[in-house]
Order: structure tokens, then sequence, then C-alpha cells
């Protein structure tokens, strides 16, 4: 599983022993700045039930742990996330192959999700934009598929689609 904050992600792997998503490494799409520290464990909402993701308010950050998180090294810009009301997305979910015919609009978009940036820290000034609100996530074209599902693990996340 890929989770996305900002411009850094993290890969998990789900463990059939453990029962669980293990941390596998950090991706940095750009920003030397940024260095979140991601669980090594992410949540599950009970034994051999789906993973639980927490978003964070007011930005495109997506978390595996509640609470405050400092995704670069400067003052002022974090997240936070917490128990919100839950968006129960584990009842539509929809498995789409990378190569698919069947055409879907906006796996083609090439622009960026999101509002304007605005609220940048002062060294923005520099030409380092680094801002509380960024122009969002790159639409899924300009995406790397860094990321491999064996036919094992699908077959094992596509049974828990019924908790």
């Amino acid at each position: 599983m890929y989770v996305s904050t900002h411009d850094v992600g993290a890969f998990y792997r789900y463990s059939k022993v453990s029962d669980r998503f293990e941390f596998e490494k950090r991706e940095i799409r750009k920003g030397i700045l940024q260095r979140p520290a991601f669980p090594s464990v992410m949540k599950l909402a009970a034994p051999g039930q789906r993973p639980v993701l927490f978003s964070a308010r007011g930005s495109h950050g997506l978390w595996t742990a509640p609470g405050r998180h400092k995704f670069v090294r400067l003052p002022r810009l974090h997240d936070d996330s917490g128990f919100g009301v839950p968006w129960m997305t584990w009842k539509n979910i929809h498995m789409l192959k990378a190569h698919s015919r069947t055409p879907r609009n906006w796996l083609k978009f090439r622009g960026k999700w999101g509002n304007q940036k605005s609220r940048c820290h002062p060294v923005s000034r520099l030409g380092i934009n680094i801002c509380e609100i960024s122009d969002g996530p790159t639409g899924i074209p300009l995406k790397k598929m860094n990321f491999r599902c064996s036919a094992h693990t699908a077959k094992s996340l596509d049974s828990r689609r019924s908790n």
C-alpha cells in the first residue's frame, strides 16, 4: 500500500504472518527538506481487518497514525490528523489494473489537484517554495509506478473487502 503525503510517500507491505502492514521504504518525490517520520506499522481497524489512515486537516497529507506530523524541517509547517468522521471507503472499493482499457477520464488528468499555493514560508522569496497550502498532488499519469503488488498479496487484500 502506498501512503502519499505532500511530496513524499511511504510503501507498506502486508504481512500475512503478522497480519499487519509493515513499513518498507520512503519515497521522496521532490524537496530536500522533506523528511517525515512514518510509523513502522500501520494500524488495522481490528485483527484481520482493513488498515486505518488519517487525513490531515486542511492539507493533502495522508498519515498512518493520528497526531502532529512535521513533514519538513522548518517551523510552522506540520499536519494535524486524528480520529474525525470516518470516511467508509472500504464499502466502495474498485480495483483498477494499471493498463486497463476501461476509460477513466480522471486517470488522464495531467495537472495538480487542489487549491493554489498560499501562506508560504518567508524562504519562498528565495525561490524555495514551501507553503502551508500547496498546489496539491499531481495527477496519476505523472506518478512513477515504484511499487508492485504480487498476485498473492492482491488476493489476500481482496478477501478483506467484506470486512
